[in-house]
């Protein structure tokens, strides 16, 4: 079945609840008779052995706060798509100190999300990560300036003052230069991923993700005008899903049953963004976090969802030719030492979304 096919209703709870009902007690009994087992490759199994299905726990770290940036994945929580692949999946919110790569290496998490660029480091720091999924299909980051004084290119940037992260730095130096630009004729300053600088015209313009830039500065009255890194020659993916190579490797199927339920989460809140929004504010996201910009949020996820080849191959495609962009911009940037031969077929696999697309 197609994502096109996947159906948006909302699904009869009565046998996921059952499930969920099977799988809590059959952890309370292998707990209590010392069944409960843990792989060595980390992944808890548990279950009865009277006919009660047997479920795998996956350990899954965020890269930022619960909410509708992860909404697909709060979908097959919830509406059951991963009971329903036998699989118990926990989430853990990160935020700007968590390092999902180590916490992935080290084995503290299954799963979690980077982007072409962190694979390409990873690579380089000898993590032994790979990439198998990507939820945006066209990379939100980007550069957000006032629309009554709009950056829209490289050129725009000569004599301002852009807010950007470290970790972005080098890659707009790189693209300056291949633009033939002297990065000195642009002032670059440290920013989180606060817009109140850009609000109040201490930069003319600041990095983040579009959609989760925007919302905030139109709440304020700040209309921003959008200049995505795609714009300007750094095609990418946002929301990469990540694993450490043995682990996908030794249990390649529970991967793409994860993967499978993710494609079916995600086609849900592309279809019910506004009660994707509810639902996660209510249930899952900080206490205070504002539903009117979650929902505005869950709206533009849908362009960079559904965009690229996941529109002719289904959801979460992820397409090696991405990455090598990455790596080529890597060693403009000077990141790559010179004679370090890249190869992106360790850090970046289809076979699990192909089998999830197939299967699904």
């Amino acid at each position: 079945m197609t994502d096109a096919l996947v159906t948006s209703a909302a699904p009869m709870r009565g046998r996921r609840d059952t499930l969920r009902r099977l799988a809590f007690w059959g952890l309370s009994a292998a707990t209590a008779t010392g069944i409960a087992t843990l792989s060595v490759r980390g992944f808890a199994r548990y279950g009865a052995s009277d006919g009660v299905a047997s479920f795998t726990k996956i350990s899954h770290q965020l890269g930022w706060l619960k909410g509708v940036q992860f909404g697909g994945d709060f979908m097959a929580q919830d509406l059951g798509y991963f009971a329903d692949e036998g699989l118990e999946v926990h989430y853990t919110a990160g935020g700007s100190g968590t390092d999902y790569r180590t916490i992935v290496s080290s084995g503290r998490a299954l799963v979690s999300e980077s982007n072409p660029p962190g694979m390409v480091d990873g690579y380089l720091h000898g993590q032994p990560l790979v990439a198998f999924a990507a939820v945006m299909q066209r990379d939100p980051a980007a550069f957000m300036s006032s629309a009554a004084n709009p950056i829209r290119s490289l050129h725009d940037m000569i004599g301002k003052t852009i807010g950007v992260t470290d970790n972005i730095r080098s890659q707009i130096t790189a693209l300056l230069r291949r633009a033939s630009i002297d990065p000195a004729l642009v002032h670059f300053v440290p920013i989180g991923s606060d817009p109140g600088q850009l609000i109040t015209g201490q930069v003319d313009a600041y990095f983040n993700w579009a959609t989760t830039g925007v919302p905030p500065l139109r709440r304020a009255g700040f209309e921003p005008y959008v200049m995505h890194l795609s714009d300007i020659g750094v095609p990418s993916y946002g929301g990469v899903l990540i694993a450490r190579r043995d682990h996908l490797e030794q249990e390649h199927d529970t991967f793409v049953r994860y993967t499978r339920a993710l494609k079916k989460g995600w086609r849900w809140m592309i279809d019910h963004p506004d009660e994707t929004a509810e639902i996660l504010v209510r249930k899952y996201a900080p206490i205070g976090t504002n539903l009117q910009e979650q929902i505005a949020e869950a709206g533009l996820m849908r362009d960079y969802i559904l965009h690229g080849d996941a529109l002719t191959k289904g959801l979460l495609w992820i397409d090696p030719a991405i990455f090598e962009g990455s790596v080529a911009l890597a060693r403009e940037a000077g990141t790559i030492p010179p004679g370090v031969e890249i190869d992106v077929s360790r850090f970046v696999t289809q076979s699990v979304v192909e089998a999830a697309s197939r299967d699904a």
